[in-house]
């Protein structure tokens, strides 16, 4: 989903709840925020103040919580709305080469408004995936035994770090799109994210907790927290953006050196969720995890040759 049919699957949410359309500043505050600018850089592109947006921000996030029926705040409208949409998921395979998400039930069905209660429970096994960032990938081949494995490690054995390490082209993108498809309803959080533009740590983390967090949570959590709180699969793909190019194999960028820390707590920090890491190259870090057998296994991919074709 981009900014465009965000705002547009939300005036249209808005429009049958209460009859009016959003304003060019509500617009304006929700393609900001969707961007993660500021209240003071919307403000300066709107020309005015930033207390002005802040104050009709508050309005908003108050309209849209009675619309959407849940608590709408500026550090979770993104993940609400993508969730919205894609939180239905009943399908994802391969086809001709294409990732394709397949919906039957409408977005914030009526059922939606249990939300709401004080029903604890029912907040923490609500599940929500966001293939969003899902690419493209080639057909899976022969790849029987590897899913299988992926399968123990992250399902029965509980291993709180795998990855999936290979070559360009090998096909690791197709294996883990393939095994997300069967093993996505054993998760209560699913989230795909890209390493592409290599984004600090503090930004992917700010990121994941507010999708991962319950909407109605009042005091920002933790990321251990989270993992803790839900059944969750994190994929971090492309991995190897976050790596400096004629160093050592898995150094990281200057930017980037504190994903070290990073993997290594959730590696050895108590929870039931599962990281999983898509790359060419392997973090430095893992082969000393790998010397404890329950913390990170590792899957090495090699091409197919003539059998895949």
């Amino acid at each position: 989903m981009d900014i465009e049919e965000a705002l547009k699957w939300t005036d249209d949410r808005l429009f049958a709840k209460t009859g009016k359309h959003l304003d060019s500043l509500q617009k304006a505050i929700l393609e900001g925020v969707w961007q993660r600018e500021t209240y003071e850089q919307i403000g300066d592109n709107e020309h005015c103040s930033k207390h002005h947006i802040r104050k009709e921000a508050w309005k908003l996030w108050q309209l849209l919580s009675d619309v959407f029926e849940e608590d709408v705040r500026k550090a979770n409208i993104r993940s609400i709305l993508e969730n919205g949409r894609y939180s239905h998921i009943e399908n994802l395979h391969i086809g001709n080469g294409d990732i394709n998400v397949c919906r039957e039930n409408p977005p914030y069905a009526k059922t939606a408004k249990k939300r709401s209660t004080n029903n604890a429970d029912k907040v923490q096994t609500e599940k929500r995936h966001d293939l969003t960032e899902v690419p493209k990938s080639d057909r899976l081949y022969n790849r029987t035994q590897e899913l299988n494995t992926l399968k123990q490690w992250i399902l029965e054995d509980k291993i709180p770090i795998v990855s999936v390490i290979g070559l360009s082209g090998v096909g690791k993108t197709a294996l883990v799109v393939e095994l997300v498809r069967q093993i996505q309803d054993n998760f209560d959080r699913l989230l795909w994210r890209n390493c592409t533009n290599a984004p600090t740590l503090k930004s992917l983390k700010t990121n994941l907790i507010e999708f991962l967090s319950p909407p109605t949570e009042t005091k920002s959590p933790s990321l251990i927290d989270c993992l803790r709180s839900h059944r969750c699969l994190i994929i971090l793909d492309d991995f190897q953006e976050l790596f400096t190019s004629g160093e050592l194999a898995g150094t990281y960028q200057t930017d980037c050196q504190d994903y070290s820390k990073f993997i290594k707590e959730i590696a050895t920090t108590h929870h039931h969720s599962c990281l999983l890491i898509i790359s060419w190259e392997k973090p430095i870090e893992l082969a000393t995890l790998e010397g404890r057998k329950s913390l990170c296994h590792t899957l090495p991919i090699d091409g197919l040759g003539e059998s895949a074709k």
